[in-house]
């Protein structure tokens, strides 16, 4: 049985092979990098990496897998905390969820998929839930909060959202968009919270498309 410090050890030699592997998967794309080529990156013994991990696959595996968690590691307490201002949270959130989208690189994600479709699939899932969980109970805090409209059917906006995301990070779309990935959430998560209908516009939008107090009187009788 290894004792504290070792075990330590060897979590610090595992978590640099998987910073490691990041950087070289991130900047190179998965399949261009080779396992050789991510020992001599960190000037480690392949018998070191292959301790740690018994295949490209497994590595890439743990990536995501730390990707994923380290997104949920910093959600998770500002989601938990209602307490906050709500305007504060949602300004909070958004910046994070654009800066964890914007640190995967477009090439390495048409890669994931084309070349490693299973962990793709596992990634598409994860995404998928977290979206459905985390938005479906963000949206609810801010209709009690009077932030939202409380006419808002909250699984229909989600599935909308969801679909959004979905159909907005897939390479054949983010190729012929000017934007970084970034961007595009950010465009989408201002588009459902904010309208495309300028400030100005609004009031008449609204008087237009929205029944009147005396229309609804006489049409109920």
């Amino acid at each position: 049985m290894e004792n504290p410090e070792e075990q330590i050890k060897e979590t610090h030699v595992r978590n640099r092979i998987v910073d490691g592997a990041r950087e070289a998967f991130f900047e190179y794309g998965f399949s261009r990098v080779t396992m050789d080529e991510i020992s001599e990156k960190l000037g480690m013994s392949k018998k070191t990496l292959y301790k740690h991990f018994s295949s490209k696959d497994m590595l890439l595996k743990e990536v995501m897998q730390s990707y994923c968690t380290g997104m949920e590691c910093k959600m998770k307490p500002i989601m938990e905390n209602t307490d906050t201002d709500f305007i504060e949270k949602m300004m909070t959130m958004g910046p994070i969820v654009a800066e964890n989208i914007a640190k995967i690189p477009f090439p390495f994600l048409k890669d994931l998929e084309r070349n490693a479709p299973e962990i793709w699939r596992e990634y598409l899932e994860w995404r998928r839930n977290n979206i459905t969980v985390n938005f479906g109970n963000f949206l609810r805090e801010g209709i009690q909060k009077h932030v939202f409209r409380d006419d808002m059917n909250v699984e229909g906006v989600v599935m909308m959202y969801l679909t959004l995301i979905d159909g907005m990070f897939r390479a054949e779309v983010l190729n012929k968009l000017p934007l970084t990935p970034g961007q595009v959430y950010v465009m989408i998560a201002r588009t459902l919270t904010e309208g495309i209908i300028a400030e100005e516009a609004r009031n008449g939008y609204m008087l237009r498309t929205r029944p009147t107090v005396v229309n609804d009187f006489f049409l109920s009788i």
